[in-house]
């Protein structure tokens, strides 16, 4: 549009509304962006072609009348299939919570291998923190949500664990647990690897502490009639016992991104 000399406009009274759309005024006349059923057009043949190809549609409109009509299709990230297909190897289940139209969300999860029963079209922010809470899931088990725009949000903040893409709202940022800085969904990889990395060490430093503390106790005790420590060397076994803690925690400063560039 910019080759041809269309110059933006400006509008004014500019409102944002969440999994519908937005509004605003042009030289005193309302204009409205977003999905058909924003702004009831479905029955327009035009959206209706559109919807046929599986495309997502926008809409523009003027004083209320149709003004355009886009139909939209989602870009899939080159490292998708393959970081999916690994939550799939770990017994991940995998859902699709979508604004988008039914036939674009549901060609989206044939491509990606996700079984329509966990897929959702349509969604505003209540509809994606129902599905959510509607979950059945095991006592240890855990939702992670992925998301980056504006009507995540509130999924994101429902979740267990909310990640958010870096290049996504500053809402959806803000309601986020985890952000990730690289703009690639092998980052959840990465958080899972680290968070388990993270854990293993908790439960060592446990492990090494009951030990070493049960140990001290029985020798100062008595326990051990032919073992003693002179006076001047007792204050090392605080070293002993803090030091290993310390270098084990440190182990996670060498931890690797084995995703970086994708799966091994």
């Amino acid at each position: 549009m910019k080759a041809r000399g269309v110059r933006a406009a400006t509008l004014t009274g500019v409102r944002s509304i969440a999994g519908k759309g937005i509004e605003g005024t042009y030289n005193g006349d309302p204009v409205r962006c977003g999905n058909s059923r924003f702004l009831s057009l479905e029955d327009l043949p035009e959206v209706q072609r559109l919807l046929s190809k599986g495309l997502t549609v926008f809409c523009v409109t003027i004083k209320h009348k149709p003004m355009c009509v886009f139909g939209l299709s989602d870009r899939v990230r080159p490292e998708t299939n393959l970081v999916l297909a690994e939550l799939k190897n770990r017994k991940i289940a995998i859902s699709l919570l979508s604004g988008d139209d039914a036939g674009a969300t549901e060609s989206l999860a044939a491509q990606l291998g996700v079984p329509l029963s966990n897929v959702r079209s349509r969604c505003s922010p209540a509809d994606k923190q129902k599905y959510l809470k509607g979950l059945v899931r095991g006592k240890h088990d855990r939702i992670v949500f992925c998301g980056d725009g504006t009507n995540d949000a509130v999924a994101l903040a429902q979740a267990d664990i909310g990640v958010h893409m870096s290049t996504g709202s500053e809402i959806a940022r803000t309601a986020a647990d985890v952000v990730l800085l690289r703009p690639s969904l092998n980052g959840l990889l990465v958080l899972l690897d680290l968070s388990h990395a993270a854990m293993h060490r908790v439960y060592l430093n446990f492990a090494w502490s009951f030990v070493y503390n049960l140990f001290a106790i029985l020798l100062a005790a008595g326990a051990f009639v032919h073992a003693r420590i002179a006076p001047q060397y007792a204050g090392l076994g605080e070293i002993v016992s803090v030091l290993p803690v310390i270098l084990v925690a440190l182990q996670l400063r060498f931890f690797t991104r084995r995703y970086a560039n994708g799966l091994e």
